[in-house]
């Protein structure tokens, strides 16, 4: 029988406004907090997360060099989000964040082309010299600064505030659910892996004084843990057939109603990051995939465009920016889009994404 897990536990440091030098000791003494306060939660609770995470307001333009540096020094115990920046900022100053294995995002204020040229432009810059590096960078299509969610890269923090959240992975223990009893099994089961992830927000909250901020529902894959496999079980044909679309939606439904139960925060959407999700790459080999039809799903899916390599083209990858953020407009929710432009690429060709595999590009 399939279980789930906690996927990350995610500290928004609000509250963290040292500068400088200070704020590299600032924040490895947070991460030390962090991780003791996880560590005691585990053993109460029964469930270790597989992810702790910090994430930050945003620091200034001139301190990013700084938390790259405290990254490079925590390694894979405890990982870093840097915050948001406008696209209008000297963006080739952040290029320390993501290899030093951190996070960012990029946010679309006004939504202009000029804007998403130059977001396009710089994600471009960085994979040219690593597609790794792009997977660290996250455009905010709809410019929300201070986006509470446990997801990276788009987890921010709210000036002021100490929360904590979190975020399963259980896309399998959810698709035995459905199979055993339909809608409403769905709705069981993510109400009780939801209550479980919740006690460990409790008992961090607990122990460090940081909000219980909430869960984030949303169902997100890892590799044969997939969300795709989920959707097409709900909505009864293969992506990308007629009718997928129907399924994602009645998923998101099954999400909505078992909010009512627990305290949720963040998106509470199906994702499918392509590069994320074994059975989305296979669908993505077979070549009826592209991404101008992953972002069509952003209307009913949060991560639609999330981890998607296609060949290099800044205006065409800025227009994608560009169509999503139509698509987050009409929801009236944030949403955010990872793009891996690879250069010299064709569609089927195949990109080597470090711990991610290798993933299939496929066209614009």
């Amino acid at each position: 029988m399939a279980g789930y897990e906690v996927r990350a536990v995610t500290f928004h440091a609000g509250t963290l406004s040292a500068s400088g030098q200070e704020l590299e000791s600032s924040l490895e003494e947070l991460a030390e907090r962090a991780l003791e306060a996880v560590d005691s939660a585990s053993s109460a609770t029964g469930l270790r997360p597989t992810y702790v995470r910090v994430a930050l307001p945003g620091v200034r333009l001139e301190d990013a060099s700084r938390v790259a540096k405290v990254a490079e020094r925590l390694g894979s115990d405890l990982l870093l989000n840097a915050g948001a920046w406008p696209a209008s900022a000297d963006l080739e100053k952040l290029v320390d964040v993501p290899r030093s294995g951190a996070y960012l995002s990029i946010l679309l204020v006004e939504r202009t082309w000029e804007e998403a040229r130059r977001a396009s432009a710089f994600i471009h810059s960085l994979s040219s010299s690593d597609p790794v590096l792009a997977t660290k960078v996250a455009i905010n299509v709809t410019g929300e600064a201070h986006l509470i969610t446990p997801y990276y890269p788009l987890a921010s923090a709210v000036p002021g505030r100490d929360i904590v959240t979190a975020a399963l992975t259980y896309p399998s223990y959810l698709a035995e659910a459905y199979s055993r009893e339909g809608l409403q099994g769905l709705r069981k089961a993510i109400v009780e892996a939801g209550s479980r992830a919740w006690a460990v927000v409790e008992e961090v909250s607990r122990l460090t004084g940081f909000e219980a901020g909430g869960v984030d529902l949303s169902v997100s894959p890892w590799m044969e843990d997939s969300s795709l496999g989920l959707a097409e079980l709900v909505s009864g044909v293969r992506m990308p057939r007629p009718g997928f679309a129907l399924g994602v939606r009645a998923i998101n439904e099954a999400i909505s109603a078992a909010s009512g139960s627990i305290k949720t925060v963040g998106f509470n959407e199906l994702m499918l990051p392509l590069a994320e999700d074994s059975k989305l790459k296979a669908r993505a080999s077979e070549g009826d995939l592209t991404a101008r039809y992953l972002a069509m799903l952003s209307g009913v899916c949060v991560a639609g465009l999330d981890m998607v390599p296609v060949p290099a083209s800044v205006n065409d990858v800025a227009g994608l920016f560009l169509d999503v953020a139509a698509y987050a407009l009409a929801k009236g929710r944030a949403l955010g889009v990872r793009l891996i432009p690879v250069e010299g690429a064709e569609p089927g060709d195949r990109v080597d994404l470090g711990r991610f595999g290798d993933a299939p590009v496929i066209p614009i």
